[in-house]
């Protein structure tokens, strides 16, 4: 059963470094991941880095990793941005 993660409403440079840290201790502590998206309300680039840090991390380790429920602030912002590994990623796990 993967280790569940609910990321906080706003994801943005001020949260990233913290975010990074946890998200760092939780790849090392255990081997399937789902990190939680649905309360993300504010995201801005340094957010989706470490999200895409994440997912290359979680691939070098061998960790399971599952990005789910993606707020709308998500999609918009990938979408806006063009970001297709995390679309993709968000695809595979919605199973669309």
């Amino acid at each position: 059963m993967p280790h569940l993660i609910t990321l906080a409403a706003e994801q943005t440079i001020y949260q990233a470094p913290a975010l990074h840290q946890q998200l760092a201790a939780a790849l090392r502590e255990h081997p399937q991941l789902e990190i939680d998206l649905s309360q993300i309300e504010e995201i801005d680039s340094a957010g989706a880095q470490v999200l895409l840090w994440l997912q290359l991390a979680a691939a070098q380790q061998s960790c399971q990793l599952t990005l789910s429920r993606p707020s709308q602030a998500v999609l918009e912002f990938i979408r806006l941005l063009g970001l297709q590994q995390l679309q993709n990623a968000l695809e595979a796990a919605d199973g669309s």
